[in-house]
């Protein structure tokens, strides 16, 4: 082989090592940089620790540091601290947990357990029974509140609650004000006898709503002012002479003058 031959192929050889090379570095640097692009930059994620105590909320829930009776992935002390869970008896369980495993009975079915609405008046006989369970056992409530009839205000003690009397004849409270007239004025029952004071069985106030004569407009029934003071109705004709013809202005009517 001559040397020129020789030459030329050392040439070819280094120009083969040098493609070699040039191919691997691109496809090496190719590569990187496809991997730099299809791996992402992931974002630091704080760790939930809603408790404060340096441990993952997760891991607390699993090594049993915290309990999550509700398994909704956070500790219960923390549903209770934000109001995501009410906790009515202070024991550190939601109280829907209690309910649910029985700790404590909830017989209306309305989430709270029944202890804290004892604690809360919800037994208005102290019978042991929660008033809405007891309506609901058979106990008369004629106006549905949800309270028996027994605790309700009866101010006549005729057995019927005065609410459901009002409703049943609305004339037995003729001012609407949520009493029954015969309690208002009747002074057997504490009422006050004044009220009703031609003793019509009605209040004043409705007897002049509903057309009664108070011809000075002081708000008293004519009747009664007479009744006091025969005086008033000098020719007795049941109108007060205040309220009668008095030409000469001297303070008696006409018909009584002499």
């Amino acid at each position: 082989m001559s040397p020129l031959s020789s030459s030329s192929c050392l040439v070819s050889a280094w120009r083969c090592i040098a493609s070699a090379m040039v191919i691997f570095f691109a496809v090496g640097m190719t590569s990187s940089a496809s991997a730099a692009l299809l791996i992402p930059i992931l974002p630091t994620v704080p760790m939930l620790d809603c408790n404060g105590n340096g441990i993952e909320d997760s891991t607390d829930i699993t090594n049993g540091t915290s309990e999550d009776c509700n398994s909704n992935g956070v500790p219960d002390e923390c549903d209770i601290t934000d109001g995501t869970s009410a906790d009515c008896n202070s024991n550190g369980v939601p109280d829907s947990c209690d309910i649910a495993d029985g700790t404590n009975k909830d017989c209306d079915n309305n989430g709270i357990p029944d202890i804290c609405q004892f604690l809360s008046g919800a037994d208005c006989n102290n019978n042991g029974i929660l008033d809405p369970c007891e309506v609901a056992l058979g106990a008369p409530d004629c106006n549905g509140n949800l309270i028996p009839d027994e605790c309700e205000t009866d101010c006549d003690s005729n057995g019927q609650v005065d609410e459901c009397e009002i409703t049943a004849n609305p004339a037995n409270d003729c001012d609407v004000d949520g009493i029954l007239d015969l309690c208002e004025y009747s002074a057997e029952l504490g009422g006050d006898a004044s009220l009703d004071c031609d003793g019509n069985g009605i209040l004043d106030s409705c007897d002049l709503a509903g057309g009664a004569t108070d011809c000075d407009s002081n708000s008293v029934l004519d009747v009664c002012q007479i009744a006091d003071n025969p005086a008033l109705d000098c020719d007795t004709d049941g109108v007060l002479q205040s309220c009668e013809t008095d030409t000469d202005t001297d303070g008696t009517e006409d018909d009584c003058d002499d």
